[in-house]
Parts: C-alpha cells; structure tokens; sequence
C-alpha cells in the first residue's frame, strides 16, 4: 500500500460503460496527480466492472457491491470506508472534471481551512447540435450551485460532484442516509445535515466541473450511447477557451431569461402601465417614455440626473454626518467598495474612494477637517488617507482607535481615497467563514470646522451671511 494521497475521489457506478469512462478519464486527465480514485459499483454489469477495469492506474480502485441498491448513498458510504486521502471528493459517473478541479479546489481547502466546500457547476441540460463547441442559440447549458453571499443555503440543491470534505468530517457527519429514510435527496440530506452541526463550510467560487444530469434526459439509463458525453468531452480537451465559451453561452442566456423574468413581473405588479405601454406602442410612443410618465419624470430629467451621477457627487455641508453603511450614503461612494450592511461599509480593494462636494452656496475659503470613523480587518493596521493631489496622512487604527481627522483643501470636489496595503479575508484570518476581501470598515465621515475657524463663523446660514453683507452695506 503505498502512502496516504492527498485526495480520495468517489465514484459510484452502475451500468453506463461508457458514460462511467468519461469520469474516469476526466480525474485521470487532472494537472494534479497525488490522489486515489475509487470506483464503487452498485451491483453493476460484467460490461460496466470489464470498462473500469481496462483502466490500468494504480491510483484507481475498483470494488463491485454484491446487490444493486438503486441509489448513490450505500456505494460512497462504502467509498468512504475505502478512503485514505485527507480530503475526500464526490463524481457522478455522468459528471466531468475539468484538469484544473482538483489541485485548485484542496489549495482552497488548505488556504481556507474550510472542512466542507463547494462550488458552482456547469450544468449541459439540452443539446441542440451533436458536436461542435457550446452554442449560444442551439444548446442550453446553466451555472448551478452558486449562491448570493456565499453563505451555505438549504434551499439551493448542491450537487456532490462539487463538494471537497475532510475526511475525518465525513466520519463525524456520519454516513448518507438511504432514500426511504429521508423526504430530500441523500446528498442533501447530508450537506443540511453538517450545516445544523455548525460545519465550516465555505464556497469556492470557482467553475471546474461539467454536468450533464441523467435525470435531465429522457431514457439516459436505457440507452448505452450518449452523444452529449462525446460532445462534452471535446469541450474538455479545447480547454480555458471552451471553457469561456461556455461560460459566455451561460451569461447571455441567463441575461435573456433575466430580463424575460423583468417583464413577466412587471406586467404583474403593474398591469396599468404594462396596458399603457403596449397600448401607445402601437401609436409610436418609446416604451421608455411611458414609464417616466408615470414615474413622474420630466422632459430632460433624464439626461440632468445622469449629468450629476457621473460629474458631481452629492453635497456635505460642515456639521452633516454620513453614515456610510446607509443607502442614502451611494452618491459618495465611488471605487473599491462592498455593498452596504445598514451600519458601515467595506473596502474591498487596496485603495478605495469616497467622493463630496461643497454646497452652492457656501464661500470657498471656509476651512474645514473631514473626520472619519472607521476601523481595519486586521487588529492594526498602517491606514493611508488622501485628498485630491495632498500629501498623504498614514496612521496606524485598530477595532479601539477608530477617529481620523484630515484637514480638507479649498476645493470644489473632494475625493478621499482609503489605502491599505495587502487586504486580506476574514476566512483567512480565521475569524469567520467571509471569504470577501476586507480593508478598512467605514462607519461615517462628518465635515467639522478646522481648529484654527471660529465654530460660529461656519455654522451661520448663507441667508444670515447675506444678511450681514446687506447690513454692513
């Protein structure tokens, strides 16, 4: 027996000869080379054992169940058993990997300390053409799998040819459960399971394998042929470029039925206007104008908003607060930025950007400081701030010293940039399973008069100034 491999790949098999080969050849095809393959089979053929065994790997192990139970979970529950490797994957005999799955998928593994994770899948679910690369109009392929913040979600069905799992977690997770003592599919079953146990579980976001589901085709299990493996196998020797086709035959099509979605809900939740646009359609009114009309927007609205989103970011007047983490605090925030959480903001990038402009009707020559709340990821940190073309301010902030206080030049539009040098993950830190980057958390930024301005001089009105001038006329 030869030393423990750092992964132990499962398969379960039964009676797809062909189809079984492709997995097979796909794990044997990886640029990452230190890992078992066990093939267990549910009680399958002569032809299917005599596939498997034409292999001649010594990395790949072949053990036949007496019986056939019908379902995945006694053959990699019994894989499970046979498994050396520190982590342990999961391959649908319908499924492929791409050459790059497995070394990427245990660097992340290492790099996260995550004990289970998983990833998005190409799904191949209809086949318009018999060969050729994926084609935009003619085949149907899906991205699976992915979630909206990364966060493990029951509801989302994850296939196990995605997960990696530290062996030793299977074992406290405990084995999968067989169909008729569960109301959801084993695989699920499992993962939900893990989840209500507190796992660590983080995804990868990252695509490295190809599905093509047998139960998305019509007597998959009859027939023994299965022109859209032969075709998908092609994909994988064309590589990264088939690989970014098929990514791209995935956004347009998504994008399609996104806005086919837009449309169906639209005429739902607003059937008078939906009425109203097809009805002045037909007359030659734009869609578009119609919806202003009931929107409220005027003639040249339009373009005067998109002049002041692009060209000046919203007024702060000295003694206003921001709250960053607020919506209303969008208009300045420019670059380098994660969405809001209702409380704060953060960066997610090693310099990022806040953007204000002086009110109309306040003189140039008012001197003011910006003061900034906020704190890094890391406990300290070396934070630089700059305004427009000033000298850069470094200082050194923690979760405890969270104020900064930058003296703002005359300017018109002031553009505050936030700089930290090598922003990392909390996941890496090990503090949560947050994969995101994080650098500098913003709470709020307050325009104050500067030390050396008489506070009651600022905070007079432009009326009462106007006043005075009057007055002193």
């Amino acid at each position: 027996m030869t030393a423990a491999p750092a992964a132990s790949i499962i398969i379960s098999a039964y009676n797809r000869p062909k189809v079984v080969s492709f997995a097979i050849r796909s794990v044997l095809a990886s640029d990452f080379a230190d890992w078992e393959l066990i093939v267990v089979g549910d009680g399958c053929n002569a032809e299917t054992e005599a596939a498997i065994r034409a292999f001649d790997d010594p990395r790949l192990r072949f053990e036949n169940l007496p019986a056939n139970t019908g379902h995945q979970s006694s053959p990699h529950n019994r894989g499970v058993e046979l498994a050396r490797g520190a982590f342990v994957m999961f391959l649908n005999q319908d499924d492929l990997y791409f050459a790059d799955h497995i070394g990427r998928r245990l660097a992340f593994m290492r790099d996260t300390g995550a004990e289970i994770s998983w990833s998005p899948v190409i799904a191949f679910r209809h086949a318009g053409l018999d060969t050729g690369p994926a084609d935009v109009d003619r085949d149907k392929l899906t991205l699976d799998g992915a979630t909206g913040d990364g966060a493990f979600d029951p509801e989302s069905f994850v296939i196990s040819s995605c997960w990696a799992v530290r062996r030793d977690i299977c074992g406290a997770v405990g084995p999968w459960m067989q169909p008729e003592e569960t109301r959801l599919s084993p695989s699920q079953e499992w993962l939900h399971r893990a989840h209500r146990q507190g796992r660590k579980m983080i995804y990868h976001p990252y695509v490295s394998v190809l599905c093509i589901h047998s139960g998305a085709r019509r007597h998959s299990y009859i027939s023994p042929e299965s022109p859209e493996h032969d075709r998908a196998w092609g994909w994988l020797e064309d590589g990264m470029a088939e690989r970014l086709n098929m990514m791209h035959c995935i956004a347009v099509q998504q994008a399609n039925e996104r806005v086919r979605m837009q449309k169906r809900l639209a005429r739902r939740e607003r059937p008078l206007q939906s009425l109203a646009e097809r009805a002045l359609a037909r007359i030659g009114v734009h869609p578009t104008t119609t919806q202003a009309l009931f929107s409220g927007v005027g003639k040249g609205e339009m373009v005067g908003k998109h002049r002041q989103f692009t060209s000046r970011p919203p007024p702060l007047p000295i003694g206003q607060q921001v709250a960053v983490g607020k919506a209303a605090a969008d208009g300045h925030v420019g670059r380098g930025w994660h969405m809001n959480d209702g409380k704060s903001r953060w960066t997610s990038a090693a310099t990022s950007e806040i953007l204000f402009s002086r009110p109309d009707d306040e003189p140039d020559d008012i001197p003011s400081s910006l003061e900034i709340c906020g704190f890094p990821l890391r406990d300290e940190e070396a934070v630089t701030f700059r305004i427009n073309s000033e000298q850069p301010v470094t200082m050194t902030m923690s979760r405890t010293e969270r104020m900064a206080t930058i003296d703002l030049p005359s300017a018109d539009i002031c553009r505050l940039t936030i700089s930290i040098e090598a922003p990392t993950s909390p996941v890496k830190l090990g503090r949560s399973m947050d994969q995101r980057i994080l650098g500098f958390c913003m709470v709020w930024i307050r325009r104050v008069p500067r030390d050396d301005d008489p506070l009651a001089d600022h905070e007079q009105s432009a009326e009462q100034r106007a006043g005075k001038k009057a007055k002193g006329n």
